[in-house]
């Protein structure tokens, strides 16, 4: 069974940070997972909301009061900010990091990226764009059928994360078009932060059974030791914490 690492590490480093990237590479995961937006002049960045103002702060350490959506700054603009210090003082002078420094960052060490779909599927070619210079593993994150037909045209080998629509229609769909051993389906922990997900895509006994006889499963929403244990008696191969 392989571990995956929810934002490069949510507990103990600012997430989707350089920090949180190191933490998780020294830590030993087997994947990053992160989260790809576009700044407003094209930069692939690395942040999970779509405003900066649950992570970041000024560079004074005080609260960003008036929303600040990363698709309508720069990436120059974004700089100014910082996205360390509202976990703790020993993170100040920490920015928003663009993708290439993460794929750079795991170049050579064997860890999979494993690139959300923040980016819409009209806009990835900016995405692959990013990923292509780079050796490093990546794995693209799709509900889809027209977004893995997209990658694929630009990546014949790209991975995915599938997630969202279980269906059997749906499954069988995207086994059609990607191998196996390149394609990993994501369940996730039923629990009260993720009420909205559809029954389908929650771990359950006979969940996490139908969907594998499609393929290998991740699972996801593990937030303690008891969602670890709850997590591991579904055998997935792969677990995000």
């Amino acid at each position: 069974m392989l571990y995956r690492s929810h934002r490069g590490g949510v507990y103990y480093t600012p997430e989707n940070t350089i920090p949180a990237f190191l933490y998780a590479l020294d830590a030993g995961y087997d994947y990053i997972e992160t989260d790809p937006q576009l700044t407003r002049d094209g930069v692939v960045v690395l942040m999970h909301d779509g405003t900066i103002n649950r992570t970041c702060r000024h560079p004074d350490g005080s609260p960003i009061l008036e929303p600040l959506r990363v698709a309508d700054l720069s990436y120059a603009e974004l700089l100014k900010f910082d996205a360390g210090i509202a976990m703790g003082e020993q993170f100040r002078g920490t920015r928003i990091p663009r993708l290439d420094e993460l794929l750079e960052l795991a170049q050579g060490t064997g860890v999979i990226i494993a690139l959300d779909k923040k980016i819409q599927t009209a806009d990835v070619d900016a995405l692959i764009d990013a990923v292509k210079p780079f050796d490093t593993k990546v794995c693209f994150s799709t509900s889809d059928r027209v977004r893995i037909q997209k990658i694929q045209a630009r990546m014949s080998d790209a991975a995915f994360d599938y997630d969202v629509n279980l269906e059997d229609a749906a499954l069988e769909e995207v086994c059609r078009l990607v191998e196996r051993e390149r394609l990993l389906f994501w369940l996730y922990m039923d629990r009260p932060n993720f009420a909205w997900l559809a029954q389908g895509a929650k771990a359950s006994p006979e969940n996490c059974a139908r969907v594998k006889q499609y393929g290998r499963i991740g699972i996801g929403n593990i937030c303690n030791p008891v969602d670890v244990m709850d997590a591991l008696a579904f055998s997935p191969d792969v677990i995000e914490l």
